[in-house]
């Protein structure tokens, strides 16, 4: 497995789906961390560009074998999985929180607290933030979901009652911009602005994802990932070291794209978020798809973006 590190040049835009239409809704909202399928997008663009090879030629399937053969044909499922991404400050990584873990409402604002590790079955599904989950609770209080919060990687098996974990605002803030819309041919559409939430990491962290495969690519470099051609640039770093455990559960550490497999083996999730992207060959929207949040937790290792925990 390779792994590197993300270092952006300033903010990151990654547009959630919501259509934005004339009259109607003129603020977009943000995904973030990115997909998987976002970073696999910027790396098989990388690899074009550091190998010299035009788009035209690839979307007509004219360059060397080796290209297909490490990031796939245009327009279609590219061979090799992503990793992450996650959060990184200094070596350490962070990972979401799994949705099957709690903690007494008491102690939401608490940077340390005791987490209830629920061992659910497939008759006891947990799914969103559901407060009649009275078997969760067994006396302790309301509870709440640690899903959407975020961990070090060691305490995912830790046996520990006390860990820390962290808001998404330790590691990044939030930032409206708001300016003009833009007819087809670039002139400015009139009377009609857009808000989009713009991202920006604070100081010492990065983002890391690691590749199921040697990719074609130089070990430094830039990458364009996001919306409004953002970019910055990538290194390689030291692989880190996954915690083993003999659970039968497993945390996903990205977005899970629903499917009738992830559907069958779900034991807990969150807000189900819809996908689209855009098809650079096609010149078009991809279509839409569902996909269960980061942190949601399966009876099965289904996806290579799991950890067994």
């Amino acid at each position: 497995m390779n792994w590197y590190a993300f270092y952006p040049s300033g903010t990151l835009l990654f547009k959630g789906a919501e259509p934005m239409d004339m009259g109607e809704d003129h603020h977009a909202s943000q995904i973030f961390p990115p997909p998987a399928q976002t970073i696999a997008g910027a790396l098989r663009t990388a690899v074009l560009v550091q190998n010299g090879i035009s788009f035209e030629n690839y979307y007509q399937n004219n360059a060397p074998p080796e290209i297909f053969l490490a990031i796939g044909e245009a327009g279609k499922q590219e061979p090799f999985q992503v990793i992450g991404p996650l959060f990184r400050i200094d070596e350490q990584l962070f990972v979401p929180a799994p949705f099957s873990w709690f903690i007494d409402k008491a102690e939401r604002k608490m940077n340390r607290v005791r987490v209830f590790r629920v061992q659910p079955t497939k008759s006891h599904l947990i799914k969103g933030e559901d407060q009649t989950l009275f078997w969760v609770r067994e006396g302790r209080g309301e509870m709440l979901s640690l899903g959407g919060s975020w961990l070090k990687l060691e305490d995912l098996t830790s046996t520990a009652e006390d860990i820390e974990i962290f808001g998404p605002d330790h590691f990044y803030v939030t930032e409206p911009r708001t300016g003009i819309a833009l007819n087809q041919n670039r002139s400015v559409r009139e009377g009609h602005l857009y808000t989009f939430t713009h991202v920006r990491l604070k100081h010492a962290v990065t983002l890391a994802f690691g590749l199921s495969a040697d990719l074609p690519l130089s070990d430094k470099g830039f990458l364009k990932l996001g919306a409004e051609q953002r970019f910055g640039r990538y290194e390689k770093i030291r692989e880190p070291l996954f915690p083993e455990n003999k659970s039968r559960h497993f945390c996903s550490l990205n977005l899970v794209k629903g499917s009738e497999k992830a559907n069958q083996t779900l034991i807990a999730t969150g807000r189900i978020q819809y996908i689209g992207g855009w098809d650079l060959k096609k010149g078009f929207h991809k279509p839409m798809q569902g996909f269960f949040p980061a942190g949601s937790v399966f009876s099965e290792n289904i996806h290579s973006n799991f950890v067994q925990i």
